[in-house]
């Protein structure tokens, strides 16, 4: 079996995005769906159960009071905040353990990097019209999915992928896709057409590191400028950097100055704080 139809066949078999949450996001859809229902569905997932409530009492949600029901969450956050916990709670099984180690980065620093993107994008999404708040915090959460599945493949030829980026000057993206026939970005937009994700944010995944995402639909950029910046502050970054300059006039296009962008990344630090509760999910 070629490398290629290794890392396919790790496709075809990785588990299904929890069925509640789909359910749950689904029925977020529809503004008059009842708390009660919500609850009803809910509760036959003991795992998101439990980091509901565990993150519902992070400070980045800023609720008066703790929470010990999930009843009472459900009264309390609103829909917006229950579709990014839900998300959050149901995503961070897949980044458990040693998750992304092959991409030198440390336990848990491929799930904090995938929370800072997904804090920065819902953050910046103001700038990029049409897109939705929430579906900027999914993208960005899931993002380097790919990266989870790909890790004991990039760790296998580690060093032919380095060779290829310090030798002959390829981007660590290029020399991935290269030795391995496939590249993080792509696996990840694999992952998330299997898991039945809209195909607006399979596209941005997929893109995410085009050096001309900026120049894009509006979620590609957002997701691909949201990365950047998060990895600018140096959060999550392993031995792929930046993996590849953006380029384009999109800052422009969005409406978004340097001044701006020094403000979100200083914001983001102060998020990231709040989101400490949310941090632990994958632990």
């Amino acid at each position: 079996m070629s490398r290629i139809d290794e890392i396919l066949n790790i496709a075809d078999h990785i588990p299904p995005f929890p069925k509640v949450a789909m359910q749950v996001m689904k029925m977020l859809e529809d503004p008059e769906v009842h708390t009660k229902d919500l609850a009803e569905t809910i509760q036959y997932d003991s795992a998101i159960t439990a980091n509901l409530i565990k993150t519902c009492n992070a400070a980045y949600f800023g609720l008066s009071r703790k929470i010990s029901s999930l009843d009472e969450a459900l009264v309390l956050i609103g829909h917006a905040a229950l579709k990014d916990i839900i998300i959050a709670s149901s995503s961070a099984r897949f980044y458990k353990g040693e998750a992304g180690g092959g991409y030198q980065l440390e336990q848990g620093d491929l799930w904090k990097h995938s929370v800072a993107t997904a804090i920065m994008a819902k953050s910046i999404s103001r700038h990029f019209k049409g897109v939705e708040p929430g579906t900027a915090f999914t993208v960005g959460l899931l993002h380097d999915i790919g990266k989870r599945f790909l890790s004991s493949f990039v760790a296998s030829d580690f060093k032919k992928i380095m060779d290829r980026t310090y030798n002959d000057g390829l981007s660590f993206m290029e020399a991935e896709h290269e030795i391995l026939g496939m590249d993080h970005a792509e696996l990840g937009s694999m992952i998330l057409q299997k898991w039945d994700f809209p195909e607006e944010m399979v596209l941005a995944v997929k893109l995410h590191h085009d050096p001309k995402a900026l120049d894009k639909d509006p979620l590609t950029a957002l997701l691909a400028l949201a990365n950047t910046l998060v990895i600018s502050l140096g959060v999550g970054v392993g031995a792929d950097g930046l993996s590849g300059a953006m380029q384009g006039e999109g800052l422009k296009r969005f409406k978004i100055s340097a001044r701006d962008l020094d403000q979100y990344m200083m914001n983001l630090l102060l998020e990231m704080e709040k989101a400490e509760e949310m941090m632990t999910l994958s632990k």
